[in-house]
């Protein structure tokens, strides 16, 4: 279970108070640097919000409403009560992309009475983070309301200009830079916006195991609304939503680094024992016994931790009649992994939602385990509405009572649901390698994934390398550092047969590369255009540089510490950029490296400390 690095609360409740003066009355909660401010203000006795960056105006005065089904909620209130709250802290994540995360914030609790209806009651709560702010709403248990049904949540985000945003409305569509103006009527979240000279994520966090996934819909004049992507929410007595996040930055790499603070409005870790967690790299076999061997030795040979049985395995994955406790002729199960743990490799297994529901999950996984699988990718999960929620979480629970690593494919996205699940490694939600640079996916949307997506967490991205697909392999290698997976798929359309030994000496960088880090830093970037990254592991560092067009791209290495180091450079070879050239320099912190890059291409480094003489 993570522990607790450092915590400390300071909190004091304000006396109720039935004074109606409270109606006007404005609250402001500031984030510890004094950077994020949320205010919540009551105009005309309805709920709204602002958002403010150093001074700045990054949402102006937005509304607060639930629409319930039948009785409804009343839309005018009075303040009763106002609690808040101070905590300093920070937490030690099970994987992660820094060792610690930090968890300090400045909140309140603002409970509010309806005035048509006085017995109705509704909360408020707001969260003031050096990252960004959020809020959430609870209507708490009250007398007259036994079964609630949500038929919409109308948060407004009300911006103050025309703004540019990163659109999309499907978990792996492009992405397409517009106007809110002209954004089609809905997006999905994370939303990624340029307010002017700031970059702001909106996002969701928290457990939506009983709620249905934010929608972001275009509303009025610069602003949109959240609205469920399908149906409505239902719960007993009382309805805690998801927490609402605006996250605020000078840079947009910033957003990327601070995308834990998802994780700091999630419950802690359920699990009490998470010694069986194991991160790592993986690769995807052809569906046969012999195909997983050759894959296992060569995991074994370069530190790699998984191989991985795709869909199929199992039989046709769209048939119903595929049962996941039959294996197809090809593969003889005991004998693959008997193999694999001879040699120190783990086994992950696709299943999809067709089989996870039309057969018993618990049968299903408690069999998995006993065979000796350790993990399961979920495909073609289901994503909308509150049954596809309270579906996948259970599958998400069920997985980790059977001790099974989870990868989630194809639709969904991260709310922070990690830190409470700490098995579920990495999920996809992403465009990867699985569409071709030629069509769907060329490095500028690529570039534009690394922002928009990325600031909500892990992204399994499938990097392949040899497959006609790959235009750049300096790129490839890169990609491996830019897009965050403490389960990282690699080789993505490859076989083991096709690496002959020390035919690519560059791949040296992965076989070096960890999948979980002590730090990381967006060193600079700008979306669509390039990014470099630089992830510390122990007292070593790996840097993945990627750009759109041809360019240089002056590295500074002020991020390392005192001392002499080794930079060993996988470089694009200008001659061929589907050829890597390996340089090394020495280095310290006042340096930098400047890698030149043709269009679509990139850099990746290993710094090591210089060993002592």
């Amino acid at each position: 279970m993570p522990k607790l690095a450092s915590f400390s609360i300071a909190c004091w409740l304000l006396l109720s108070t039935s004074n109606c003066s409270w109606a006007t009355e404005e609250t402001t909660i500031v984030s510890p640097s004094g950077d994020q401010t949320i205010r919540f203000s009551l105009h005309e006795r309805v709920p709204h919000y602002s958002v403010s960056f150093q001074d700045v105006t990054i949402l102006d005065d937005s509304k607060l409403s639930l629409v319930l089904v039948g009785s409804g909620l009343d839309e005018q209130f009075v303040v009763e009560s106002k609690q808040t709250e101070s905590v300093s802290g920070s937490w030690i994540p099970v994987v992660g992309s820094k060792a610690s995360y930090p968890d300090s914030y400045n909140a309140c609790v603002i409970q509010l009475r309806g005035v048509a209806q006085k017995a109705q009651r509704l909360e408020l709560a707001f969260r003031a983070y050096d990252e960004g702010v959020a809020f959430r709403y609870t209507i708490p248990p009250q007398e007259g309301i036994d079964e609630l049904k949500l038929k919409s949540e109308a948060t407004h985000f009300q911006f103050t200009a025309d703004h540019f945003v990163y659109w999309d409305d499907y978990p792996q569509a492009r992405y397409s830079k517009l106007r809110l103006s002209e954004m089609p009527e809905r997006s999905i979240r994370p939303l990624l916006v340029e307010a002017g000279s700031h970059f702001v994520a909106i996002a969701e966090a928290g457990s939506i195991g009983h709620y249905a996934p934010m929608m972001l819909n275009r509303s009025g004049k610069n602003q949109l609304v959240t609205r469920f992507r399908s149906g409505t929410v239902s719960a007993s007595k009382s309805l805690t939503t998801p927490w609402r996040v605006i996250m605020v930055a000078e840079q947009p790499g910033t957003l990327v680094e601070n995308h834990y603070l998802l994780q700091n409005l999630s419950p802690p870790s359920k699990l009490s024992d998470t010694s069986w967690i194991k991160p790592g790299k993986v690769w995807r076999s052809s569906l046969t016994t012999e195909g997983a061997k050759a894959i296992v030795d060569y995991a074994a040979a370069n530190n790699y931790q998984y191989v991985h049985y795709d869909a199929g395995w199992y039989g046709p994955e769209r048939d119903a009649n595929s049962d996941p406790l039959t294996v197809i002729d090809a593969i003889d199960m005991q004998e693959t992994i008997r193999y694999a743990d001879q040699h120190g490799i783990g086994l992950i297994c696709y299943i999809n939602k067709i089989a996870m529901s039309g057969y018993d999950l618990d049968k299903t996984f408690r069999t998995f385990q006993k065979w000796g699988i350790r993990g399961v990718k979920m495909g073609f999960v289901d994503w909308k509405s509150q049954s596809d929620m309270e579906f996948l979480y259970a599958a998400i629970e069920k997985a980790a009572e059977y001790k099974l690593i989870v990868d989630i494919h194809d639709n969904f996205r991260l709310t922070g649901i990690e830190r409470t699940y700490p098995h579920l490694l990495t999920v996809e939600g992403i465009l990867g390698n699985e569409e071709r640079p030629d069509k769907g996916n060329p490095p500028k949307n690529v570039l534009t994934t690394s922002f928009a997506r990325m600031i909500v967490g892990a992204g399994d991205y499938t990097p392949c390398y040899l497959n006609g697909r790959v235009v750049s392999r300096s790129f490839q290698l890169a990609l491996g550092v830019v897009f965050y997976s403490p389960l990282q798929y690699l080789h993505w359309y490859d076989q083991a047969h096709q690496y002959p030994e020390n035919r690519y000496p560059e791949l040296e960088f992965w076989k070096e590369m960890p999948t979980t880090w002590d730090d990381s830093k967006v060193v600079h970037g700008s979306i669509g255009s390039y990014m470099t990254v630089a992830r510390r592991k122990g007292d070593r560092w790996f840097v993945g540089t990627i750009v759109d067009e041809t360019r240089s791209l002056d590295i500074p290495l002020d991020f390392l510490g005192p001392g002499e180091f080794d930079a060993k450079i996988y470089a694009e070879d200008p001659y061929d950029k589907k050829q890597v050239v390996i340089q090394s320099r020495q280095v310290t912190s006042d340096s930098k490296l400047t890698a030149t890059m043709s269009s679509g291409s990139g850099c990746a480094i290993i710094i090591s400390p210089m060993p002592n003489e």
